[in-house]
């Protein structure tokens, strides 16, 4: 029931804009919810809730055997208001979002087209021999599905959801992109991924991605200005798109104190309401989150005397894998270390070329300090969050803000399998050669050093959940957290 009502918000929430845009008009009919079932590979039930709600605020008229048709008036001048609302309150993002899915979004476009077969290479050749502007989010759509990663998915949908450019109608003459010009470099893309030219497919993929969407963007940021008098929308990841977001957002937030060092004087964690009282939530929040902190084993509540915590180390508690909520907060662990393998490399590259040396010299002395205590372990953890905290990018600090605190779910998996002695290993090795190559500045090396100690881990991580009962379909693509993925022209 709560995936139903997830999705079917996202539903409600794009033809709502679609219609307040003027993409849809008043008497144009909706797709048929079929066709909707498709796309966005949700059930029948979940597109009807979402219409219906449209249907109760007077959007559109929906009855058994008839077709959804738009019922809202508005003027051209009511539409463009509407629409300069909405840009001028997130503009000043824009450039911002797309160097950040530049960097995260095209390694994963590129690996997708490195799994894809005749057939998938098919159905692209006919969207690109097509002549309509959805057909590019559903390229991209369709080329994301085969990294078989919801959480790639999520962020393509939430980020193309931000700039609101799959609202405004394309086809006149003031488009924000030449849709012929478009269709031509989808074919070009199909042709070079057949002939497995990688390296002319990675630069092609750029070229469509920046007409597609850099010009767009570029476009909008000088059209319209930031809205005066109000407070910019930043860009936020939102993983959950539902209320427990609060509580696992929470955990996230208590592991990071527990590992960082905060509670190192104390075996226990504060009392509910003063915890409450810290974070601004309700004391059910705090104990809804202890007890998801219980089920994964990075805590243990004693009755009488408060709540155990197991520091980085120390042998915890077995993670119970019959909780779903536990299960799927692993998959999106899983999911969010794929990104990162895929991605650290170009981030940490950049990451670096833009920070001061004052920040450099933090990373280096974190990563000294995991040498001196042993704690190597950390040390890739140390990585991302310093890029979370210090990227001249808001929108890779918000992404890797989230991929950190998903990582940290990760950790009580760890110690509950025991020591691995050449994980360890690898992990001293990795701590001192990214030591070394910091200190001669080689920011290439460091780069694809952390890309090599990332992929290494990766495999680790998922075969054990594995064994641990997680099916590898369970940390892939699932009904709770699929989002708008084409199967058919």
């Amino acid at each position: 029931m709560r995936s139903e009502q997830q999705f079917s918000n996202l539903i409600y929430e794009y033809f709502l804009k679609r219609i307040q845009f003027r993409y849809y008009k008043c008497g144009d009919l909706l797709p048929s919810i079929d066709t909707l079932c498709r796309e966005f590979s949700v059930s029948a039930l979940t597109v009807k809730i979402g219409l219906q709600r449209l249907r109760a605020e007077g959007y559109i008229d929906m009855h058994n055997g008839r077709s959804t048709k738009v019922i809202f008036k508005q003027t051209q001048a009511e539409a463009y208001q509407c629409a300069n609302q909405y840009f001028s309150r997130r503009i000043e993002s824009f450039k911002d979002l797309y160097q950040t899915t530049e960097m995260i979004i095209m390694p994963l476009l590129l690996e997708s087209f490195h799994r894809m077969d005749e057939q998938d290479l098919a159905f692209l050749d006919r969207l690109a021999k097509g002549s309509s502007a959805d057909d590019i989010l559903h390229f991209f759509c369709f080329v994301l599905q085969k990294m078989e990663n919801p959480l790639a998915m999520n962020l393509y949908w939430e980020t193309s959801f931000f700039w609101g450019l799959l609202f405004v109608k394309q086809g006149g003459k003031k488009d924000l992109s030449d849709l012929k010009i478009m269709h031509e470099e989808m074919g070009d893309c199909v042709f070079l991924a057949g002939r497995k030219d990688w390296a002319s497919l990675h630069k092609k993929l750029q070229v469509f991605r920046k007409d597609s969407v850099g010009n767009a963007v570029e476009s909008l940021s000088q059209m319209i200005p930031p809205a005066k008098g109000e407070k910019q929308i930043p860009f936020e990841w939102r993983i959950y798109r539902e209320r427990p977001q609060v509580c696992y957002s929470l955990a996230s937030h208590i592991m990071h104190h527990i590992y960082m060092g905060r509670y190192r004087d104390t075996d226990f964690l504060p009392s509910y309401e003063r915890m409450a009282e810290e974070y601004r939530v309700s004391v059910s929040t705090v104990r809804r989150t202890i007890k998801v902190l219980n089920q994964l084993g990075a805590a243990r509540t004693i009755n009488g005397k408060g709540t155990r915590i197991f520091r980085i180390g120390e042998p915890c508690d077995a993670t119970d894998f019959e909780v779903p909520a536990i299960r799927r907060n692993l998959a999106y662990f899983i999911q969010s270390f794929e990104l990162f393998v895929f991605s650290c490399e170009t981030v940490m590259r950049e990451f670096l070329t833009a920070v001061s040396q004052e920040e450099r010299n933090e990373l280096i002395k974190e990563l000294e300090e995991n040498l001196d205590t042993g704690r190597c372990e950390l040390s890739l953890w140390y990585c991302l969050l310093l890029i979370a905290r210090y990227s001249p990018l808001q929108g890779i600090r918000e992404v890797y803000g989230r991929i950190y605190s998903l990582f940290l779910w990760g950790y009580p998996l760890k110690t509950s399998y025991g020591r691995n002695v050449d994980s360890d290993r690898a992990m001293y090795d990795f701590t001192v050669t990214m030591i070394s190559r910091l200190k001669e500045n080689a920011i290439d090396a460091c780069a694809e050093t952390l890309r090599e100690m990332a992929a290494r881990q990766f495999p680790i991580a998922q075969q054990y959940l594995h064994q641990c009962g997680i099916r590898p379909e369970e940390l892939r693509l699932t009904p709770s957290i699929r989002l708008v993925i084409t199967d058919e022209v």
